[in-house]
């Protein structure tokens, strides 16, 4: 195979180039490959996953607490004696994931004593909710009652956001109902230590705010991946009721960022995360753990931008057009199947190291597309190169065998004759030998030019079947067309020869053609066919050179 057929023009290279950043790029902008992103990113975030840390607890509201304390909800001086056990104890913070945005109508001073614990305790996180107050309808800002709001170190809003497969990958670390003032639950408890500075630059993936109308629009900003612990549920647990009874050690608890809310089945909004079923899925809570798990040990993942992610794409893709006039990368298809691997792999060491999601399915697919069709081609050349005469550029002996079994089944099926001319040029062998193998090998491409110009019909076959002898096969041609053919070859010979437009290193020369034509009614095998053919040109090479014989059966 020529390296031409290997390696494209400039030119080709330029118009593939284009056309492979344009496919990349509408996959990208229309999003046709999320879904298969999202599943990329659930495998390569597995392989990167961290333990839990033992400084999160989570106190559940299980069916155990629910057993020993009675129906849900319980009386906010129970919420209040928790916090001040926790008080007692010296926990870092607390996140209280409960639904405090109505006050106790039947008992006012539970309220108040719990506005007291969380003030004495001064590092209890409150919860806002995004809920809609119709169904199908925008989400509404629930805060906590104001007496909870004033006493509580910080608010976060604890609002889910799912992926259209319903499992949820991300979150937002600040949201509001119209503008993004809450920090998220997490990472409000996260900062209890910490001197706030709003001018800090958050991680994550901004979202552009678009003008509304409506104030009431709940707004998101920050978005950022969440690489769930392994095992996804294994952060330290404990019991409510435990808690509140003394039955933990205190040193379970002392110094730990603790996370309240229920466990129990049929309690919450159950978050489908992913690798794990429906059935399977976390509580509020423990989602949130997960978060502030994220928080803590700074592990946030931040997907790329638009602009750089289609930026490397279309690096990417356009890589094999470069890499293919390494040695060793040729043909095309090798190219891209490295940078398939190139890329999953940067993917995975940006995703492991930087801390950044690079979405690798739109440019694994462009290149895919393009090693298939580029595998396609190369194995179609090589087909081809394996069965043409490297000289001629005819078919060789074995595309030829192969033809003439195939016509000759078609012609018993048609019952059209099928003809056979076998050519064979005058005295080769001392035209080689007294004007060099140049001037042979001239002749040869001579013979073959001459020979493609009287048989050019698609299903015509010419090959060159050994050093100077070569088959025309023309099927639905009979005796005497067949004869034409022969006559009209003999012809053209004679014209270049008079005419002077051979190659001027090919000297004039002649060939001796032998035909023979299946009718209809004959049952021959191929190899009948063949040697009849081969018996008629020796027939003709015995009347002298520059003959025709053949016979027609039937």
């Amino acid at each position: 195979m020529t390296s031409s057929l290997a390696v494209p023009t400039t030119r080709n290279r330029l118009l593939i180039a284009i056309g492979a950043a344009a496919l990349v790029s509408c996959l990208i902008l229309l999003g046709l490959t999320r879904r298969a992103d999202a599943w990329m990113y659930d495998r390569l975030s597995s392989a990167t996953s961290h333990q839990p840390d033992p400084r999160i607890v989570v106190v559940a509201i299980d069916d155990k607490s629910l057993a020993e304390l009675g129906r849900w909800p319980w009386s906010r001086r129970t919420h209040a004696r928790l916090v001040d056990e926790l008080g007692r104890i010296g926990v870092r913070g607390i996140g209280l994931d409960l639904l405090l945005s109505e006050p106790a109508l039947f008992d006012p001073e539970g309220d108040a004593l719990l506005a007291r614990a969380m003030s004495r305790n001064g590092r209890v996180v409150l919860p806002v909710l995004a809920e809609p107050t119709q169904l199908n309808g925008p989400p509404v800002e629930l805060l906590p009652i104001p007496e909870f709001s004033a006493s509580a170190a910080s608010l976060g809003h604890v609002d889910v956001a799912a992926d259209a497969d319903g499992a949820v990958r991300s979150t937002f670390l600040r949201a509001g109902q119209g503008s993004p003032r809450w920090p998220s639950l997490s990472l409000a408890l996260s900062q209890l230590d910490q001197a706030v500075d709003v001018n800090v630059a958050l991680p994550g993936e901004r979202v552009e705010q678009v003008p509304s109308s409506s104030p009431q629009q709940w707004v998101r900003d920050y978005r950022v991946l969440i690489p769930f612990a392994r095992p996804v549920t294994g952060f330290s647990q404990v019991s409510y009721t435990d808690v509140i009874n003394g039955r933990v050690s205190a040193d379970q608890l002392r110094d730990r960022w603790i996370l309240v809310g229920t466990t129990a089945l049929g309690m919450g909004e159950p978050v489908r995360v992913p690798n794990r079923s429906a059935v399977h899925a976390l509580s509020g809570v423990q989602y949130e753990a997960n978060v502030l798990n994220m928080l803590l040990q700074d592990k946030a993942v931040t997907p790329m931008s638009l602009g750089a992610q289609l930026l490397l794409s279309i690096v990417l893709v356009a890589a094999p057009l470069l890499l293919c006039s390494l040695p060793g990368m040729r043909p095309l298809w090798r190219p891209a199947l490295v940078m398939m691997a190139v890329t999953l792999l940067l993917s995975f060491a940006l995703l492991q190291f930087g801390r950044l999601w690079f979405p690798v399915s739109a440019s694994l697919l462009v290149l895919a597309v393009g090693a298939s069709i580029w595998l396609y081609s190369y194995i179609r050349r090589t087909r081809h190169a394996a069965q043409t005469d490297a000289l001629t550029g005819l078919a060789n002996r074995g595309k030829f065998n192969s033809a003439l079994e195939q016509e000759l089944r078609s012609a018993q099926r048609s019952q059209l004759p099928l003809s056979l001319l076998l050519l064979d040029i005058d005295q080769f062998r001392q035209l080689n030998d007294s004007h060099g193998a140049g001037a042979g090998d001239a002749v040869l491409r001579l013979l073959a030019r001459v020979l493609r110009g009287r048989a050019r019909r698609p299903r015509d076959v010419i090959a060159r079947l050994n050093a100077d002898e070569f088959a025309v096969l023309l099927p639905e041609t009979s005796a005497q067309a067949a004869a034409t053919i022969a006559t009209t070859i003999h012809v053209d010979l004679a014209n270049l020869a008079a005419r002077g437009e051979r190659n001027a290193e090919a000297p004039a020369f002649t060939a001796c053609i032998g035909m023979h034509t299946a009718a209809a009614s004959d049952e021959l095998a191929a190899t009948d066919l063949f040697e009849r053919a081969d018996a008629a040109l020796f027939q003709a090479k015995q009347a002298g050179r520059n003959r025709s014989a053949g016979h027609a059966a039937g």
